[in-house]
């Protein structure tokens, strides 16, 4: 996996990045519970599913990089049920920092594809939805 080329930074939710200074022992600690995440490839303006794109979940803390999940997408562009820590519901709600939920980076890649990268918000019993849109390298060049 090589994302030494700029990759698109998108948002599926507007949320800040976790404090450098969040452990990952510190980070399990305020998501006990869990919540999950779907991925839909796509490409051609969500026209076309798109099957083998691997997806990355991970999360840089300050005392290491944890990977959450590794996989490819299927046949459809697919994968369901990746199950995450997520903070506990009534926190998500009622809290200071109401609506903030556990913060993770998702990087796309697949060989005829520009790499991808994205941050997503998981929510406990709530199945997030990100869609990853795939681009060929020459769908960044402009028309000549």
């Amino acid at each position: 996996m090589n994302h030494s080329t700029p990759a698109t930074n998108r948002s599926a939710y507007p949320a800040p990045t976790p404090p450098d200074s969040l452990t990952y022992q510190d980070f399990l600690l305020q998501n006990p519970m869990e919540g999950s995440l779907k991925i839909q490839a796509s490409r051609a303006q969500k026209a076309l599913p798109t099957s083998d794109v691997e997806i990355f979940i991970l999360q840089q803390f300050y005392d290491q990089r944890v990977l959450f999940f590794r996989g490819k997408t299927d046949a459809d562009g697919l994968i369901d049920n990746i199950i995450l820590p997520a903070p506990p519901r009534l926190d998500s709600l009622q809290s200071a920092d109401a609506g903030q939920g556990a913060l993770y980076r998702v990087y796309a890649d697949h060989p005829d594809f520009l790499p991808e990268s994205y941050e997503i918000e998981i929510f406990e019993g709530i199945t997030s939805i990100l869609p990853v849109v795939m681009q060929l390298p020459q769908e960044n060049e402009p028309w000549q």
